[in-house]
């Protein structure tokens, strides 16, 4: 068995853990050198709080040893260098195989096997009723739970969203396509404003100078690109991929390629499946997002939405202006129809 003990368990999401860690100076990361809560919270810029909770989500994980004075284990150490460097796929095999060997893990597991999907308040009630806690406050079971619930969801044991584990993908989930609302350098100064920790959209609305009921549009489309995660009512947080995207050390070059990744890898490429290669107009767009829809719109509403699309085209490559032809073409060269 892992050397994580019973008592510690999960208290911070694994996308603020990954956060977190990503932070850490690197003569921290080892099995040698040792550091404190206290000495920590310096080092990274946070709150003595926020780090002890970091502190027992590493615990809980078999990521770090000590009791006041505490330093990293191996798996610890190979983890949170992993992250540092950005190869998240390798950093999910090694925490998979970590909670393999953790009971607790495998208790909530096999709980949702069985019913196929659990809520966070549910993971922390197992919690509860399995290991004799005593948290009373719903909020305490919900951040235990959510805790739990994101590392299954970045390990790929099920689909977290909104307080919900499922198995399985729900129907519905993977065809959402809001209507294009906003320009492509809009999701880059949304994504600029939840780093690195995620707002409530009262706080990003006064930020960004948008009213919460369009904002609420633009991060619908934001989500179905797969570049924000909502998980809670009235919150709003980057996914691992939409932190990547902006990360300061990708360049323009690599930010486009991957922008053209995730639009051609959304519902979105049902609309770009339905452009022809060449002679590519706003009229046009409009046109076929009226159809794809299913919707009868004024030409002014069409005009809006087909200029919003063509910027997100623009932006990543996907279609170029052809000297002495009206409107745009496909660029093959970077999309495969």
């Amino acid at each position: 068995m892992n050397k994580a003990k019973r008592e510690y368990f999960p208290y911070l999401r694994v996308g603020k853990m990954n956060e977190l860690l990503k932070e850490i100076p690197l003569q921290l990361v080892s099995e040698v050198n040792e550091f404190s809560a206290q000495g920590l919270a310096e080092a990274i810029g946070v709150s003595v709080t926020t780090v002890s909770n970091l502190i027992a989500t590493l615990k809980s994980l078999g990521f770090i040893d000590g009791e006041r004075k505490f330093r990293f284990t191996a798996v610890g150490d190979r983890y949170t260098l992993l992250i540092k460097t950005e190869e998240e796929e390798e950093a999910k095999k090694v925490l998979q195989h970590q909670i393999e060997n953790i009971g607790y893990f495998q208790v909530v597991k096999q709980r949702l096997d069985e019913k196929g999907k659990l809520t966070i308040s549910e993971i922390g009630n197992l919690l509860v009723t399995q290991y004799n806690k005593r948290w009373k406050n719903p909020l305490t079971l919900k951040a235990y739970g959510a805790g739990i619930a994101s590392i299954f969801g970045f390990v790929g044991y099920g689909y977290y969203r909104r307080g919900v584990i499922n198995v399985k993908k729900l129907e519905g989930e993977e065809g959402a396509m809001p209507v294009p609302y906003l320009s492509a350098d809009k999701i880059f100064r949304i994504l600029n404003a939840l780093a690195p920790s995620g707002a409530d959209i009262h706080t990003l609305s006064r930020d960004l100078g948008t009213q919460k009921r369009r904002l609420s549009q633009e991060l619908a489309c934001c989500q179905a690109l797969g570049f924000v995660g909502h998980p809670h009512r009235g919150f709003y947080e980057l996914t691992e991929d939409g932190k990547a995207i902006i990360s300061p050390y990708m360049s323009d070059d690599e930010r486009r390629t991957k922008f053209i990744r995730y639009l051609v890898g959304s519902q979105y490429k049902r609309i770009i499946d339905k452009l022809p290669e060449a002679k590519i107009t706003v009229k046009l767009i409009g046109n076929v997002l009226e159809s794809v829809y299913g919707k009868k719109w004024s030409e002014l509403t069409k005009k809006t939405y087909a200029k919003k699309f063509l910027n997100w085209l623009k932006f990543s490559g996907l279609v170029a202006r052809v000297k002495g032809e009206k409107g745009y073409k496909l660029n093959v060269s970077v999309f495969s129809r």
